[in-house]
């Protein structure tokens, strides 16, 4: 996959130094055996469907993260804006959960009585925590990497040889989808916006909580790829 930013011209911000410190994250993201195989197709169905089942379990935590931060957005212009890329994110994986749980034999049931695995348990406890305990700025750096990575890799994956017959290409297509890039790209924007005006002391924040939401990242598609169950 090619490392840039794709995208966005955020030379010499906030968001395009905090992208440089995750350079040996994206790296080891890159080449999860899960993205590996479902950009191919050739994915085991049983990974995918633990994958999706625990994505949708997140989505639903997440959105309530992003309504957090909108909500201590320090003005109108930016909560309005904040609420809209959110509801493209939002709206554009609910759509695509809809559709490949109905595909894999997912019911409402099953999502309602799943239990989060560790790494997506830990994952979204520490979005939730940032958000309620945090400055706007931090928690806006918080969330910002489940946007970005999701936009780099479905431009990665989706600029590759489409495979004929690909179970998965509806998520290919949904993350490299334009839709999904401009909010992706707005919620960049915000925090750029947001670090201009933090502290020394709120701006190192920031980067820390880029960098450990980074780190989730991969320990959600690692967890997924080894069907992570609690232990005891």
């Amino acid at each position: 996959m090619d490392a840039s930013t794709q995208s966005t011209d955020t030379t010499g911000s906030f968001t395009a130094a905090a992208w440089d410190r995750i350079a040996p994250i994206m790296a080891e993201i890159e080449v999860l055996p899960l993205l590996q195989r479902l950009s191919d197709g050739t994915l085991p169905p049983e990974v995918f469907r633990h994958y999706i089942l625990q994505d949708a379990l997140y989505l639903k935590h997440y959105a309530r993260c992003l309504a957090i931060v909108a909500a201590k957005a320090p003005d109108n212009a930016q909560v309005l804006r904040f609420l809209g890329s959110a509801q493209k994110a939002i709206t554009v994986e609910q759509g695509l959960h809809a559709g490949f749980l109905t595909q894999f034999g997912i019911t409402s049931a099953d999502v309602t009585s799943a239990e989060p695995s560790p790494a997506g348990f830990a994952y979204t406890n520490f979005l939730l925590a940032t958000a309620y305990h945090s400055s706007y700025a931090v928690a806006l750096s918080s969330i910002l990497p489940c946007f970005w990575i999701y936009w780099h890799v479905g431009e990665a994956i989706k600029n590759r040889p489409v495979i004929e017959g690909n179970a998965f290409q509806a998520w290919i297509n949904t993350y490299g989808d334009p839709q999904f890039a401009a909010g992706a790209r707005e919620v960049i924007a915000l925090t750029d916006i947001a670090a201009r005006t933090a502290s020394p002391v709120e701006r190192a924040q920031m980067t820390d909580v880029f960098v450990r939401a980074s780190q989730y990242e991969w320990m959600f598609w690692d967890s997924a790829w080894r069907l992570e169950t609690w232990p005891v």
